[in-house]
This record gives structure tokens, sequence and C-alpha cells, in this order.
């Protein structure tokens, strides 16, 4: 019974010291046990067992204070992002730190081709050109740009028109009766959300926003350190938050859904009523950068759209910290001090005060980095800082 006890206490000891670390980043062991309360001693036997799995390091600093990092050495991870125009992922294989990244376009009269069975036959050619079959991956995770109900582990019906390949599949399940290894699949925000709340500006939050702006608009939600998808699965659809229930109609049926105001279809379609004509969302950030008048007015509504939607989650959620991604985040002080303007006109300064309000630091493939995140997650296993060879 003794023995029984002392292993459940080191066990909830090892997750106390792994959860800290991949919350809160690298830290000395005196660190470690000032934050969760265990001794020095029980601090000391969770470090030397994480280093003895492969599973920690420590970097001395002038020979006495060491800190404590999470590390990963080994398996082959796959994650991959599906959107409406192609599917991109990367294979990450750690022993040999390697990143191997790949995609497929998807031609607009081929939308069809855009279905689970042209991932296999991807992921499948992939693997065979480094001498590897499925049986060979420790996991693959699978983000999607569009809402996923938890239940039937589909496409929202509503949403699933857009992505017709993909239609009424049982994602999870198909994929695990292909592979025979851990499997998970996410919404495309909520993977970028795990990223950023795992390694960015969210690091140590534990009640985070994030909300990506780019050609669609998404976003996820933190509570107490744990992703928040609510009970179908459709918890942090920012892009159909109403702020005008006389705006434009939305693809979800509804009228006036923030996506219809700063996704980057709406933001060019805004400017085409000027003479300054643009093809994409990063054309008119770096025209407005060259002080274009039209390109900077579109950008400093788009903040003041965004900045309405933010203040309502502000009220609602009162996190931490929300933190902007996307293409929209790169459109410099003109968009976000109109966001934060309008964010403080809206709550008069009672919630926003206490709130961290930042662009996003992973800016770089966030939605495949944070399925890696889930997936290692899922494995008990973590990196507490990224390294050059994944970024």
């Amino acid at each position: 019974m003794k023995t029984e006890n002392n292993n459940s206490k080191k066990q909830k000891s090892t997750f106390l010291v792994r959860e800290l670390l991949l919350t809160e980043g690298p830290q000395s062991q005196a660190s470690i046990s000032r934050k969760t309360g265990l001794s020095p001693a029980m601090v000391n036997y969770v470090v030397k067992q994480l280093i003895e799995l492969n599973a920690a390091d420590i970097h001395w600093i002038n020979g006495r204070e060491g800190i404590v990092s999470l590390t990963s050495k080994t398996g082959r991870y796959i994650s991959i992002l599906v959107n409406l125009d192609k599917i991109s992922g990367s294979l990450f294989i750690f022993e040999s730190e390697l990143k191997v990244d790949f995609e497929y376009i998807i031609t607009q009269d081929c939308s069809q081709e855009n279905n689970p069975d042209t991932v296999i036959k991807l992921l499948s050619d992939v693997l065979s050109k480094l001498n590897l079959s499925f049986n060979d991956i420790s996991g693959l995770a699978i983000s999607i740009v569009a809402p996923l109900d938890v239940e039937s582990e589909a496409i929202i019906s509503w949403s699933a028109g857009r992505l017709p390949g993909w239609r009424d599949i049982k994602i999870k399940s198909f994929f695990e009766d292909k592979f025979g290894s851990t499997v998970v699949v996410g919404n495309d925000a909520n993977h970028s959300t795990l990223a950023e709340w795992t390694w960015g500006v969210g690091r140590g939050i534990e009640d985070f926003v994030y909300i990506a702006c780019s050609k669609q608009i998404g976003g996820g939600i933190i509570i107490n350190n744990h992703l928040y998808k609510g009970s179908n699965g459709m918890a942090a659809e920012f892009g159909h938050l109403i702020i005008d229930n006389v705006g434009p109609v939305c693809f979800c049926g509804c009228r006036g859904c923030l996506t219809t105001f700063i996704s980057e279809r709406a933001i060019i379609m805004n400017l085409s009523k000027s003479e300054s004509y643009k093809n994409s969302l990063q054309e008119i950030i770096s025209a407005a950068g060259e002080d274009d008048a039209a390109c900077q007015r579109v950008l400093l509504e788009a903040g003041k759209d965004l900045g309405k939607a933010l203040a309502n989650i502000a009220k609602i959620l009162s996190p931490g910290m929300v933190a902007i991604g996307g293409d929209l985040a790169a459109a410099g002080p003109l968009f976000f001090d109109s966001v934060i303007a309008t964010i403080d006109e809206h709550n008069l300064g009672t919630v926003s005060q206490a709130i961290d309000f930042k662009t996003a630091k992973i800016v770089h493939q966030p939605e495949i980095l944070g399925g890696l995140a889930a997936l290692l997650a899922k494995k008990n296993q973590g990196i507490s800082d990224l390294p050059d060879w994944i970024k």
C-alpha cells in the first residue's frame, strides 16, 4: 500500500513538473519547487526521470544552476492542414531533427480532389521517398478549415459545402483505420491557438484567447490551461459573431458576421469601391505602408470592426490575454491602434484595462505547429521551446 502511494505521488509530481515546463517554459529546479510546491528532492527525482526518458534536458548556467526544459528526441509525427485550395503539411522526424514540408494544390475545377483519399495518397508518396510507411509514424494531426462536430467527427453541415469531398466523413475514425496510430483532428483555428499558447505570446497565460484574421476568421479559447471546444466543438467561432444585423450575407446564412467585414475577400471588396485595386490582403497592407489612402482606410475600418467583436469577447470571457494572428496582424499600428481604441470605446475601460492585447508570435504554419503540439500532448510529451529545425 505504501509503495502504491509513493508511485502515485511520483506520477502526480511528474505531471505537475511537466505541465509547468510546458505552460511556462524552461525553469530552474528551484523555481519548479517553488511554483509546484514540491520538495527539492522530489523535483530532482522527477527531472532525472524525465532526462532518462529523453523527455527533458538541463542547460547549466555558470556550472551551478541548471535550467530544465522539455524536449522530445524520439518520434515521427505528421501534421497537415486541409485548406480550400490546397493540402499542406510537415513530417517531423525527431531522431534525426528533420522536417519535411509538402503540399498538394487543389485547382478550382477539381475541388472534389480535396478529400481524405487524396491525403492518404499524398502522405504515402511523401513517406515512400524516405523509405517509410504508415507503420513508422507515431501520430497524425489534421487541421481543417471548417467547424467540426465533436460527436460525429464530421464537418458541420452548414459548412460542408465548401469542402464537398469531406462531407459526412468521420475524419478521425477514417485516418485511425488507415494509420493504426494516434490521430488528432481539429479546427485550424483551435490548433493555431494551441501553437500560440504553447510557444508564443500566450505561454503561461491560464485564460487565453486567440483570433486569426486572414482569408477566413477563426479563433480559439484556453480556459484554465485547457482548450475549450464547447459541447459540440463549435466554441470560438469568432468569424460568425454578428456585428451588424443588416450587414452582408455570410456563407453560414446569417447577416453581418465578422467574416463579412474583415476576411481577406471582404477587405478586398471594400477596397474595390475605390480606384485602388489589389489582389490580396498582403498587397493592401504593403500599399498602406506606402501611404495609399484607400488601403489605409479599409485597414482602419477593419480594425474598428475587429475591435467591436473583441470588446464583446472581453466582456464575456475576461481572459488574461488576447492574441491577434493571421495576415491582418501584420497591418501595423494603423490597424492595431484602431482595434484597441474601439475596444476601449465599447467597454469604457472597465474590462480591457486588465487584458493584454498582443499580436501573435507564431506567424509561420501556426495550424501545423498546433497540430504537432496536440500530438505531443496526446503522447504525454512536449517541447518547452521550438528548436530551429522545427520552425
